[in-house]
Order: C-alpha cells, then sequence, then structure tokens
C-alpha cells in the first residue's frame, strides 16, 4: 500500500518511534521492509502488531455489531480493511507497534503509542483518511495527515 500525503500542520518535534513513519507509508518502505533492521526489538513488535490485528481488528471485521452502542458509530468493514492493511504494513516495516487500539465512536480506528512524555497517534478516519498526532505533555506539537 502506498499512501501518499500532504504534512498538515507540523509544530514541533515528533515521536523518535514514529518519526518516520510518514517516510515509511509515502515511500511504501512497508513493503521492503526499510526498518526492520533498524529495531534492537523487531520480534516483539511484530508480535505486538499481530495482536492488534488479531485480537482486535479481525474481531471486530467478523461482528462488527459489537461496537454498537447509543450514539457510537463503528467502523465500516472498508475502514477496518484498511487499518488490517495499515497495521500489516507497518509490522512489516518493522515499526513500533501500538500500546492500545480503539475505535474513535465516529467510524474510525486509532492506535495509540506512549513513549512518555509523548503520546502519538496514528488514526484512521470514517472518511479513509490517515493521520499522525503527536503530543508533548498533552500539547500538540506535530499533526500529519498521510493520506
Amino acid at each position: 500500500m502506498n499512501l501518499k500525503g500532504k504534512t498538515m500542520r507540523t509544530v514541533g518535534t515528533t515521536d523518535t518511534d514514529w518519526a518516520n513513519l510518514a517516510k515509511v507509508l509515502q515511500s511504501n518502505a512497508a513493503a521492503e521492509g526499510m526498518l526492520a533492521p533498524l529495531l534492537n526489538n523487531g520480534k516483539q513488535e511484530r508480535q505486538r502488531w499481530q495482536a492488534v490485528l488479531n485480537d482486535w481488528l479481525l474481531m471486530w471485521a467478523q461482528d462488527p455489531s459489537q461496537m454498537e452502542d447509543e450514539g457510537i458509530v463503528p467502523p465500516s468493514a472498508d475502514i477496518i480493511q484498511l487499518a488490517c492493511q495499515l497495521a500489516r504494513d507497518l509490522r512489516d516495516a518493522g515499526v513500533p507497534g501500538p500500546q492500545r487500539v480503539a475505535a474513535t465512536g465516529e467510524g474510525g480506528i486509532v492506535f495509540v503509542r506512549q513513549t512518555t512524555p509523548l503520546l502519538s497517534t496514528l488514526e484512521v478516519g470514517a472518511d479513509g483518511s490517515i493521520e499522525l498526532a503527536v503530543f508533548r505533555d498533552s500539547h500538540l506539537v506535530s499533526r500529519q495527515r498521510l493520506r
């Protein structure tokens, strides 16, 4: 998957773990595994992405109704599929995995990674957009639209 995108807003430094995320996705480096040799703990991170796929995304794909609640819009099958492909691409590139994954409540899915004092979110929007946001001590320091 080659996700072309533009920087929407950059206000400061980015999460060093996910700093090259835009570059990986835009250059299709995920398919080539360009980051894998750079990671000390590649096997554990690969397993983290695989757990996201197995324990959450694929389960949601089989039964999206489990996310339904009053006032909550669950992700569509297409958005779940896009999030699965994104997770596979990042896993295969050796990108560190998220610590959390959740439905946004607005039809999207968000991956979250925290490396104190930074918190990074990678959101697949209900419209198929993909956005990376980085917060330092609860203040937005970077936002990039990747797709």
